[in-house]
């Protein structure tokens, strides 16, 4: 087994903005895992400041967000020179026999004129998204509101008008995946895609069955049960508020309900939510404060329409002692199903939110039964060093690559 080092390679890392998510974190957070285990890793990010590592294992691409390049970003999502000819410096010394690319986010900066640098390293393809088997990256016709069951790139998926942003873009969004497999043609041995829930997985191995795949779930640092909370909403929500996030449902419920709501974050659903009296909008808000206000919400919901590939809000609210209310679509309903802490709904059927919500917040039995049954387990499952354990394993499994023996 040969020695060798990882390289996490991201559009972002971290982040506290509304322009950044749950991939930013994930990304800073799996390096944090992977240096505690001791193995040699850097990061390399294609725009964004520094995270909070050591400056000696951080590189700039010096590339920008393409969705704020204006007119040009489109040509600049298939092709982006500056990030590519940057990434080509920084790897033009590794050994590709001995180092490991983690590829997080990519269609912001990166692009496939980038991508194509990985062909002779073995990569792991971390699926925040779908963006790799599907072009808007959602498995999701946003505008039918409904999962999409059609083949990516077939007849039928390029013939629909899928995209949340119309049909011009989607055209823009076909051309650049085809260009992302023009330039991915190297043995599908050297890659390995890693879903973050079993319920991602399940949606990845069927769209690329000829592709190999393995399950790594985020790492999330789970602290001591927190003491009950006095709450002053009736539930909350926090994320993108985006029609796919299913907050349209949520927001017709808290009507019908009487219900008061937080929503703590940006996108469509703005003036809607702000029009209603009983309800609380809160801009996007640095993590270390999102506890402190899911403790004052008596229910987090995750509505999500989209088959998300996690849902990071479940296990932060699970982490803050707040049960949660969870679409079965979203790939964090796993830990509901493994260790309590609240409840999950069927999009699919009328009425169910309403009906679940609806019982969390009726009794003191229903707060009872959605409590997290084993704390210790499910600090556990989430942990830093069993994410970098699995990283390791699979090095060795998946290639014979050993991480621990360079630190």
């Amino acid at each position: 087994m040969r020695s060798a080092k990882a390289i996490i390679l991201s559009d972002y890392v971290g982040g506290d903005t509304a322009a950044s998510g749950g991939a930013g974190h994930a990304a800073l957070d799996s390096f944090r895992a992977l240096r505690a285990k001791g193995v040699d890793v850097r990061i390399i990010a294609a725009f964004g400041g520094m995270p909070d590592v050591d400056p000696d294992r951080f590189a700039s691409l010096g590339s920008v967000d393409l969705r704020e390049a204006g007119p040009t970003g489109a040509a600049l999502a298939i092709y982006n020179p500056r990030a590519r000819e940057a990434l080509a410096i920084l790897l033009a010394g590794e050994d590709p026999d001995r180092t490991i690319i983690i590829l997080h986010q990519w269609t912001r900066a990166l692009t496939p004129s980038s991508i194509g640098l990985l062909g002779r390293f073995r990569v792991m393809v971390y699926m925040h998204d779908y963006f790799w088997p599907c072009p808007n990256g959602a498995y999701y016709d946003f505008r039918q509101g409904t999962p999409c069951d059609r083949q990516p790139m077939g007849v039928r998926c390029v013939a629909a008008n899928c995209d949340r942003n119309g049909r011009a873009h989607k055209i823009g969004r076909l051309v650049r995946h085809a260009a992302l497999r023009a330039v991915t043609r190297s043995p599908t041995d050297n890659r390995l895609f890693l879903s973050i829930s079993k319920h991602s997985h399940g949606t990845a191995s069927r769209l690329m069955p000829d592709d190999r795949h393995a399950i790594l779930h985020n790492p999330l640092r789970i602290t001591d049960r927190p003491p009950p909370a006095e709450p002053r909403f009736d539930f909350g929500y926090f994320g993108r508020l985006e029609p796919e996030k299913g907050l349209a449902d949520l927001i017709d419920t808290a009507d019908r309900l009487n219900l008061s709501g937080l929503f703590v974050g940006e996108g469509a659903f703005v003036e809607t939510i702000a029009s209603r009296p009983r309800l609380e909008l809160r801009h996007w808000q640095p993590r270390d404060t999102i506890a402190e206000a899911m403790r004052s919400c008596r229910v987090i919901v995750l509505p999500s329409l989209w088959p998300e590939t996690w849902g990071l809000v479940v296990p932060e609210a699970m982490q803050a002692g707040v049960p949660v209310l969870v679409s079965c679509r979203a790939g964090s309903a796993e830990l509901i199903e493994r260790f309590g802490g609240g409840m999950f709904f069927d999009p699919s059927t009328p009425g169910d939110l309403e009906r679940k919500l609806a019982h969390m917040l009726a009794t003191e039995a229903s707060s009872r039964e959605t409590m997290v049954q084993d704390w210790v387990a499910f600090a556990d499952f989430l942990s830093a060093d069993r994410h970098a354990t699995r990283i390791v394993e699979l090095a060795a499994e998946t290639w014979s690559l050993d991480l621990h023996a360079r630190a």
